[in-house]
């Protein structure tokens, strides 16, 4: 397995005030990583997040202040950490939401809190909820499960379809059900002394808290109350615990008394709404208790982890114990197994309708299945996140405080493969890794060590090879993130990405219109990497369906079809001229109100611009197919699709310029006769007949364009990320070191060229111009794409507030960060 890279941390100052490092890191379902660090980290005014409660003030500049502070990172720029909160108790708890959107934290003295990224922005976080258990120590603290989950299965990844080829885990229940079992979000806690808590999110809630601009009014802070329950009939004090969802909706939760060291006792806590429906409704915790283990003699030995999971439908707990003398560690794998046992002919009796007598009766028990002595102390568990099918597809990594990563094959604990980083060394000040976690995918390892350094490495499935079209299909499926796949597969990305296609268009029409959105942002991070714009295609989608929403039949009763698909059909005969197609449609079919229509003047011009764009380039792209010999993987002009919705949006302009000349768009003409709208719906039709030939005389007409008017230049978003071109060739070349808040040198893209307004910033959403320096924007972190912050005040008309509202994220799936 491979290093991939490290990111070195200067900004924490080595000497804490408390005197064990303590780093939590926990990665959601976004690959965005979290961690926490007792360190300070010297840091500008402007990369801190609102300081949460009980914070000091400037504790983000003070070197060495007894805080907890938190932060988050993206996989693809690993250098640039952005802070959450810090506070002056210490953290234990650190854990995402199912979907990534909510960070919840955990402290010693009982307070829990909820942050969530204000606007998607991944630079700016606002407290939205909390709630405190006084005078309790939290020590493991889950999200509700909603419910739903996939399973990964390898050995289906020559089927066609989606349906077949991702089961849909069907007797898996969400853990509190609402009104017509709808799954509802919360939290459940466990504090030091064996009390659980929960507590759910109220919905109503989450939409305000999301609002708001960036220097609008804050919202305000809910406090929570949770429902109190003691996990025993007795209370004690719990060291060690583990905590995981159920298939029947209830959690299992593990855990190890300081007292009675041989004893890891099991239990099974249920939720459920009590009181009347419509009226006031409590949560209700139900704790039983389930098949413990008893170990044998430890012989000096102490429990140091529990982990709690399942692998393939079975139960499985993970005991790692710390030998005396620092002669290492040990690791066993306990597996859940439930059997009939036979009832002796006296106790068997009538049981059942049938007056049958009850021959057996099922017991449970836990059994030791494997073990494995490891020669250093364990810092961390980490087991393969998917949902897996079978044992193969599962690993088991243990994260050793020698700077090594062990890792193992469940059930049978034998040795895969060793990863050993950079030892531990005097010089090196007993730098010593201490905690880690998988991505979603399971497909790289990310490590932190005492000194908040991070650490990736690359963690395959061995025994499968060619998984990576599946894990691709997996995450547009799953809707999480896949930038941990693609930095593994940078080599062979062309040959995915057109399996990729060809497998979406087999799919059925209705299973590509639910998955589109995933598909294209997927597709936009491939194409990015290799250099080609496919950006353009995401907003002229998104543009289309903003349009075509707009359109109203004039007499409802007589039409089977509304007047995009009366369109569609009229397009369908290759008809060169506009105003024919516009004579043979109901015009009142696409009459829309003349303010609205100059509302949308900019996405007009986007469209016309974007058009005369890819014919001016027609002719270079064939010139340069030709001599190369080699087509790039994806091309706006040659891609039927994105051509038929041009000559559609045309023809919409074309009606809409006769009820408002504002909304049509403008030129700089060589000669005042020119229709720009009839020449490029012309050209595109020739165009549609054979996108992937164009004849000589359609290249002729192209290349006469920049002769009749002035054709705008398409503005360009490089970030520096390691998921583009540059990224490519430097994971290439072997392991990357960084330098936190750094910018690396060789990820930077240095192909700029000159061109007018170069300096402008554009805003890519409402196609705006903003000046050379504006005040407050949105840049994704991922792919430069910029966003107006005060959108929603510029927005007068329903049509552009609804075009607004389709980017709360950004299309490729990254999170906004404010500039200022």
């Amino acid at each position: 397995m491979t290093i991939l890279y490290k990111v070195e941390g200067k900004e924490f100052s080595k000497d804490s005030v408390f005197p064990h490092k303590n780093v939590l890191c926990s990665v959601s379902a976004r690959n965005i990583v979290a961690f926490s660090a007792l360190q300070s980290a010297i840091f500008p005014a402007s990369h801190g997040g609102d300081a949460g409660d009980g914070s000091l003030p400037g504790a983000g500049l003070g070197v060495g202040a007894s805080n907890s502070h938190v932060y988050v990172c993206d996989i693809v720029t690993p250098w640039e950490y952005y802070k959450v909160c810090s506070s002056k108790s210490l953290i234990s708890v650190l854990q995402w939401s199912p979907n990534g959107e909510q960070l919840l934290l955990g402290y010693v003295g009982g307070r829990v809190e909820i942050w969530q990224p204000r606007n998607q922005s991944i630079n700016l976080w606002v407290l939205q909820y909390y709630a405190t258990v006084p005078s309790e120590d939290i020590i493991e603290a889950q999200f509700f499960h909603n419910g739903k989950g996939v399973i990964f299965n390898a050995l289906k990844k020559d089927h066609t379809y989606y349906a077949e080829k991702f089961e849909r885990v069907e007797q898996q229940r969400p853990t509190l059900s609402g009104f017509g079992g709808v799954a509802s979000e919360g939290c459940v806690l466990l504090t030091s002394s064996g009390l659980l808590a929960a507590f759910s999110l109220p919905a109503i809630q989450k939409t305000s808290a999301a609002g708001g601009t960036a220097d609008g009014p804050a919202h305000e802070v809910v406090e929570l109350t949770p429902a109190l329950h003691s996990i025993g009939i007795s209370r004690s004090f719990i060291e060690h615990c583990s905590m995981t969802p159920s298939p029947s909706g209830a959690l299992s939760i593990a855990f190890s008394c300081g007292w009675q060291q041989q004893l890891v006792q099991c239990f099974k806590v249920s939720l459920s709404l009590e009181g009347e429906l419509g009226l006031e409704q409590h949560l209700a915790i139900k704790s039983e208790s389930q098949t413990s283990i008893f170990l044998g003699p430890l012989d000096g030995r102490r429990i140091s982890h529990l982990k709690w999971t399942r692998i393939a439908n079975e139960d499985v707990i993970f005991i790692a114990y710390a030998c005396p003398d620092g002669a290492g560690s040990q690791l066993e794998q306990w597996t859940l197994t439930r059997r009939h046992q036979s009832v002796h002919a006296l106790l068997q009796g009538g049981g059942g309708a049938n007056n049958k007598p009850n021959e057996f009766v099922q017991s449970e028990s836990w059994e030791q299945v494997g073990k494995v002595q490891l020669n250093a102390s364990l810092a961390d568990i980490s087991v393969t996140r998917l949902s897996v099918s079978t044992p193969d597809f599962c690993q088991v990594y243990a994260i050793l405080q020698d700077n090594s990563v062990q890792v193992l094959e469940p059930n049978s604990m034998k040795q895969l493969n060793h990863t050993q980083f950079d030892k531990l060394s005097g010089a090196s000040g007993g730098i010593k890794f201490v905690s880690g976690d998988l991505t979603p995918s399971s497909q790289m390892l990310l490590i932190f060590d005492s000194h908040a350094q991070l650490y990736a490495m690359q963690a395959p499935l061995l025994k499968q090879g060619g998984s990576g079209l599946l894990l691709l299909e997996y995450c547009i499926v799953t809707g999480c993130d896949a930038s941990d796949v693609l930095l593994l597969n940078l080599g062979n990305l062309e040959a995915l990405v057109e399996k990729l296609t060809d497998n979406f268009t087999r799919q059925p029409s209705f299973v590509r219109h639910f998955y589109y959105a995933n598909f294209l942002a997927l597709k936009s991070n491939i194409c990015r990497v290799q250099q080609q714009e496919f950006d353009n295609l995401i907003i002229l989608h998104a543009i289309s369906t903003t349009f075509k929403s707009l359109l109203r039949p004039s007499d409802l009763g007589f039409q089977d079809k509304g007047p995009a698909d009366n369109l569609a059909i009229k397009l369908a005969e290759s008809i060169p001229d506009v105003d024919t197609v516009m004579l043979n449609l109901d015009a009142k079919d696409f009459t829309v109100e003349p303010v609205m229509l100059q509302s949308l003047q900019q996405l007009i011009q986007w469209v016309t611009d974007l058009a005369l764009n890819m014919l001016h380039r027609l002719p270079e792209e064939v010139m340069k197919t030709k001599l190369s010999g080699k087509r790039p993987s994806y091309d706006i002009s040659r891609d039927i699709v994105a051509i038929s919705s041009l000559r559609e949006l045309l023809v919409m302009i074309r009606i809409w310029g006769l009820l408002n000349t504002q909304c049509l768009p403008v030129y700089t003409k060589t000669m005042d006769n020119i229709d720009v709208l009839v020449i490029l719906f012309r050209l595109l039709t020739r165009l549609a007949q054979n996108p992937a030939e164009p004849d000589e005389m359609l290249l002729d007409e192209c290349s006469l364009l920049s002769k009749q008017l002035l054709i705008p230049q398409p503005t360009k978003f490089n970030p520096t990320t390691l998921l583009s071109a540059q990224g490519f060739a430097a994971v290439k070349s072997g392991q990357l070191q960084f330098t936190s808040l750094e910018e690396p040198t060789c990820l930077q893209d240095m192909e700029t060229e000159e061109v007018v307004f170069a300096s402008s910033v554009k805003d890519g959403v409402s196609n705006l111009q903003l000046g050379a320096r504006p005040s407050h924007i949105r840049r994704c972190a991922r792919c430069g794409f910029v966003f107006v912050n005060n959108a929603s005040k510029v927005a007068k008309t329903s049509a552009l507030k609804a075009w607004f509202s389709k980017w709360l994220h950004c299309h490729c799936g990254g999170f906004w960060k404010q500039v200022h």
